[in-house]
């Protein structure tokens, strides 16, 4: 269990413009947990992407999303929404994928009967061309 200090979590509509707001929460979780400027707008990227995604498999209704701060400064993002009945757009899938594995350090999506979810590990540090992540 997660003490509550570290976990954020915040519900929002799954209208596309209400995910400016989770942004802006990634961006201030990311600052407060000291990432770097790059690592927190990777951060950005990879929720807003992730939004997306849930938001076109999604039912319409509200869109709930967990912030968990671990101990070494990295976050991890959970999003979770009640299906709807598209399976989503197969190319937008691949793009996000293409966009996650390039501005988080790991994902995932699942769906299930009832929903559909991603989980997004943020960078800790962004690495600098020929050095290895840290």
């Amino acid at each position: 269990m997660v003490p509550d200090d570290r976990r954020i979590v915040l519900e929002i509509g799954s209208a596309h413009r209400e995910v400016r707001i989770v942004r802006l929460v990634a961006s201030g979780i990311g600052s407060l947990a000291g990432l770097d400027v790059e690592a927190i707008e990777d951060l950005r990227i990879a929720v807003d992407e992730a939004c997306v995604w849930l938001i076109d498999r999604g039912d319409g209704g509200r869109l709930n999303l967990s912030f968990v701060l671990a101990p070494d400064g990295g976050i991890t993002v959970t999003g979770d929404i009640g299906i709807g009945p598209s399976t989503g757009d197969p190319a937008l899938g691949a793009l996000v994928e293409q966009i996650l594995s390039a501005s988080c350090a790991e994902h995932h999506f699942e769906t299930t009967v009832t929903h559909a979810r991603f989980v997004v590990v943020g960078r800790t540090s962004v690495p600098i061309a020929g050095e290895a992540a840290g």
